[in-house]
């Protein structure tokens, strides 16, 4: 049980995590370039921005989906704490 309420949780976190910092992503680049975030290729934009946005886009999603799983982790083994290790949760 541990294990599905570990993985619903790391779903939800990296969901919201997700969301958040795509938002805090695409404002930075936009501070930083001046123009939005590329959605999709063009061949309008450069080789240099393309990877620089790419390479930014998956640390982002990588950093993510870390500290989701080791926060949902984390979670299950404090609530396992407080309702006891006999516990469903």
């Amino acid at each position: 049980m541990d294990k599905l309420l570990d993985k619903g949780m790391a779903l939800g976190i990296s969901l919201g995590g997700g969301f958040i910092a795509t938002r805090l992503f695409d404002f930075v680049w936009k501070k930083a370039t001046g123009d939005d975030a590329p959605r999709v290729a063009n061949d309008e934009m450069t080789l240099k921005r393309a990877l620089a946005f790419s390479i930014g886009s998956a640390v982002v999603s990588a950093a993510v989906q870390v500290l989701s799983q080791r926060g949902a982790s984390s979670t299950v083994k404090k609530m396992r704490s407080k309702f006891g290790a006999g516990s469903e949760v």
